[in-house]
């Protein structure tokens, strides 16, 4: 008989005891218990809306948040591999992975706590990381150093550092990453991302400065190895500039806290299969079904959120630069949240990329999620957004600034990303590209605007 401390996992964020949580296999259930002190806490809080501290979640709702935290597609099948454990072994991929998550919790055996973990870490040269992108077809991007080190959501190839100006690091035990790396996919069907993606991040990153005086989209820039690689700072992690720990050649390495975030599958309790809406496909025997991932249920998360008012205006950004750039695969996992005791904030905006740049018959362009009925981007005219606000529950002459706002900032700005002298190469059209397509989109929607809050709301 399996001992039951073989199956149950210590939760901590930072050094702080947060829950138990426990696999019964011949139930293949899980529980999960919030420490008495963690709940009392008012720096306590639920992990999620449905994991309260009150300790009542469902077993379905802990396995799908679990599920959330872990890699998909390829990464998945390589960590399953090395770790000799079957893909749909949540606890124990869960236990192999959970050191250092997405978000603050670092998931350790019970009798293990993180006041035991050594900081380890080793210096990562660009000419190792350019020589580990040529060879991603023979040895996977996520295995380092014998070990799986991709543990955050996604499918393209990531890798986690720890950054310290332009010098790179590995970290394990006590310390964590900063940044993630991506380097331009394997696919060839998706030719210079790393430039669409820095390119849509900036100019979105420049539309939230002039529109809200804040930047609430992540940090990025790219590292050339001299292959592009898009360097990402972590949101979900914060420097603390006046404490550190002593790495390579005396190196000043910041120690760093990790911040408790979810993504929007976890806020809306959905399984990471569900994140497109249409979660059985777009055959025509299945196109109907419309259970997954929705702006309908994803703006419902309002009634979680500490200041409504400011995280829709931050949800209404994201949907504006879906249809600014043509971004066809935002879906569920791609908006996040802060969590805490008050309840939910939006986080910054990340994995903005203009689809549409790529070939149709290669690359799928059907909208993630719908927009009133319309899952095609030239079918989401003025009806259709007005769809979208009532199912969203946003009113309707809010859209219509916010969208007249933040196209007119667009189409000033889009252009002078496109000259950012960071892009070289055939990055350079690609840009151009993209900008000039956001500036006949823009101009298009601000068509468009003025007409949303005309609509009678008989007519839905």
């Amino acid at each position: 008989m399996n001992s039951a401390n073989e199956y149950a996992l210590d939760l901590f964020a930072g050094q702080a005891f947060v829950a138990r949580l426990e696999f019964h296999p011949e139930q293949d259930t899980f529980s999960l218990t919030y420490s008495p002190q963690w709940a009392a806490d008012r720096r306590g809080y639920a992990l999620s809306p449905h994991l309260p501290l009150d300790g009542k979640a469902s077993s379905s709702s802990i396995r799908r948040f679990l599920e959330n935290l872990l890699p998909e597609g390829r990464a998945l099948d390589v960590a399953s591999v090395y770790s000799s454990i079957q893909k749909n072994n949540i606890f124990g991929l869960i236990r192999n992975l959970g050191q250092e998550t997405t978000g603050a919790l670092t998931f350790l055996p019970t009798g293990r706590t993180p006041q035991a973990l050594e900081p380890q870490f080793r210096e990562l040269m660009h000419l190792e990381l350019q020589e580990r992108i040529e060879r991603r077809n023979d040895v996977p991007f996520t295995v380092w150093d014998g070990k799986v080190r991709m543990s955050i959501a996604g499918f393209q190839d990531k890798l986690l550092v720890n950054r310290v100006g332009d010098r790179l690091f590995l970290v394990d035990g006590s310390l964590s990453s900063t940044h993630i790396l991506k380097p331009e996919p394997l696919n060839t069907a998706l030719p210079f991302m790393v430039a669409n993606e820095h390119f849509c991040m900036k100019l979105a990153s420049r539309m939230s400065v002039r529109r809200y005086g804040q930047d609430h989209v992540a940090e990025v820039d790219i590292l050339r190895t001299p292959d592009p690689v898009l360097s990402i700072r972590r949101f979900d992690r914060q420097l603390h500039t006046d404490q550190f720990v002593n790495g390579p050649d005396g190196v000043k390495v910041p120690v760093v806290e990790r911040l408790h975030i979810i993504d929007g599958c976890q806020a809306m309790d959905l399984s990471v299969a569900s994140k497109y809406e249409r979660n059985l496909g777009d055959g025509k025997d299945v196109a109907h079904i419309r259970d997954g991932a929705s702006f309908e249920r994803l703006f419902a998360t309002r009634q979680y959120l500490e200041q409504p008012a400011i995280g829709i205006r931050r949800m209404t950004m994201w949907v504006v630069t879906t249809l600014l750039t043509g971004n066809s695969d935002a879906h569920g996992k791609n908006l996040s949240f802060y969590v805490g005791r008050a309840g939910l904030r939006v986080a910054e905006l990340y994995d903005l990329v203009s689809v549409m740049q790529y070939d149709s018959q290669k690359l799928e362009h059907e909208l993630a999620m719908a927009f009133g009925d319309e899952f095609k981007l030239d079918d989401v005219k003025s009806f259709a957004l007005a769809d979208f606000c009532e199912r969203a529950n946003v009113s309707r002459s809010f859209f219509s600034r916010e969208l007249v706002a933040l196209c007119e900032i667009a189409i000033g700005e889009a252009l002078s990303q496109s000259a950012d002298p960071v892009y070289t190469g055939e990055e350079v059209t690609l840009v151009e590209t993209i900008a000039e397509s956001v500036v006949q989109r823009a101009k298009l929607l601000l068509n468009l605007a003025k007409e949303i809050p005309k609509f009678k709301k008989d007519v839905f």
